[in-house]
């Protein structure tokens, strides 16, 4: 796996470099410590995933993150952040970061995100999990967008990936981004939670 690790401040790309070199499944590591620097590294390799943080000197990680993805539709990005703060952590999401870590996060929770993300998984930490919904009143209504509705719908009515993407005339990655987000709107961590979710709280019509 080859990643690359924005972040400007030194001591924490220097920390990250180190704790990165001990997984065997990471091949190589590089570092930026600033946007023209990303840019230039992810324009000369084709890297796997980016662990990218919300605070990246002079500009803001979600608001670049349609750049980066768009001229790197395969790569994988983490937030790797020292931010708690549930609005905070619910607009990265709705970016849509594929994990977000917290810079206090232990080593295997780092490990284990990136892994999960390579297969196509969202991540989001215990620590962030638990910043997320410590604000969220349980009767709070879950407010999905009408596609997230739409690919949730699809779900329910045992529709694979594939199947979706064709439906909606969207690519499987895209579905796959929906529903990670969806995933984290509902607080569920699988496919069976959603569905079950989605008809308890009446979030679909089922037809």
């Amino acid at each position: 796996m080859k990643v690359i690790v924005a972040d400007d401040h030194f001591l924490v790309l220097d920390g990250l470099e180190v704790l990165l070199s001990t997984f065997d499944f990471v091949d190589s590591i590089n570092l930026a410590n600033n946007y023209a620097e990303l840019k230039n590294e992810l324009n000369q390799t084709k890297f796997d995933l980016l662990l990218l943080d919300i605070d990246f000197g002079n500009y803001d990680g979600r608001k670049i993150f349609h750049e980066i993805k768009e001229n790197n539709p395969d790569l994988k990005i983490i937030a790797l952040t020292s931010y708690t703060d549930s609005e905070v952590i619910k607009s990265t999401v709705n970016a849509g970061f594929d994990g977000y870590l917290l810079k206090t996060d232990q080593r295997n929770e780092i490990q284990t995100a990136m892994l999960k993300v390579m297969k196509g998984e969202k991540y989001f930490s215990p620590k962030t999990q638990a910043a997320f919904f410590e604000t969220v009143n349980q009767n709070e209504k879950i407010e999905l967008t009408e596609r997230e509705t739409e690919i949730l719908e699809l779900i329910v009515k045992e529709k694979t990936t594939k199947e979706i993407a064709e439906i909606l005339f969207l690519s499987e990655k895209t579905i796959e981004s929906h529903r990670g987000n969806i995933m984290v709107k509902l607080n569920v961590r699988n496919i069976a939670g959603m569905v079950r979710k989605a008809i308890t709280e009446n979030l679909v019509k089922i037809t």
